[in-house]
């Protein structure tokens, strides 16, 4: 017997294929099936190489494998094809990030919460670029502004705190981290943080108990073991030694 020959389908048929596909691919890459959802994106680019939707998925992938350099090349396509997608603008943003090219990431991200005001975390990334590019003045701007929007989006008080001390304002960060630490009190950024600034106001015992409830969060990773158990350990010396003068940073 011979085997039936595969057949394409009709021209007018395609452009419906092309609106399945991609639902199918968005569909998959919420349930973490990533190589099935590249395949679609895939044949979608194959049927229309400028095709935004499809270009932002195959990045989006890319960042789902933690391939953000990857990322890079399909999201600058969908930018070119739909430069007011947020979405692509976004991703596009995020993979810059991944490869620590901040300017670039502000660039897209601040882009695409422009372009949607209501996505907050386009807004909170877009405070990180900036604060990452030591564009302080503007990412607190910024982390102001999304925490007026939305006072409960996770960890914008910590990215705040960590804005107001790369600027060198000490007292506004302290008292940040501490809304943070109310906000979410699991983040454990903010007890971290909070007992750097401690340390630098030569306040080592608060220093100490920021880094103890640190601890309590956070017993086992490589930071807790490699840094905060042992500055936990210097500063108690310190504070059994008397020697609590403030430290730079």
């Amino acid at each position: 017997m011979v085997p039936a020959c595969k057949t394409e389908p009709p021209p007018q048929d395609i452009p419906a294929m092309i609106v399945r596909a991609l639902a199918d691919g968005d569909s998959l890459l919420r349930n973490n099936k990533v190589d099935e959802a590249a395949k679609e994106y895939a044949w979608v680019v194959e049927q229309d190489a400028s095709n935004a939707a499809a270009l932002t998925g195959l990045g989006r992938v890319e960042l789902a494998r933690e391939n953000p350099a990857g990322a890079i090349d399909p999201l600058k396509k969908a930018v070119a094809a739909k430069a007011d997608d947020p979405l692509a603008q976004a991703s596009l943003g995020r993979a810059l990030a991944g490869t620590k090219d901040w300017a670039g990431a502000a660039e897209h991200l601040g882009k695409a919460w422009e372009l949607d005001k209501d996505e907050d975390q386009y807004g909170l990334e877009y405070g990180v670029a900036l604060r990452e590019s030591k564009q302080y003045d503007e990412a607190i701007a910024v982390f102001g502004e999304v925490a007026e929007s939305n006072p409960k989006i996770k960890y914008v008080y910590r990215e705040l705190a960590h804005a107001h001390k790369e600027a060198g304002d000490l007292d506004k960060a302290l008292r940040t981290y501490m809304k943070a630490q109310s906000a979410w009190a699991g983040d454990q950024d903010a007890f971290a943080g909070a007992a750097l600034v401690y340390e630098a106001q030569g306040q080592v015992g608060k220093a100490v108990d920021q880094w103890a409830k640190y601890i309590q969060q956070d017993c086992c990773s490589s930071y807790s073991k490699e840094t905060a158990q042992p500055k936990m350990a210097e500063l108690k010396a310190k504070e059994n030694a008397g020697d609590t003068a403030p430290t730079e940073g």
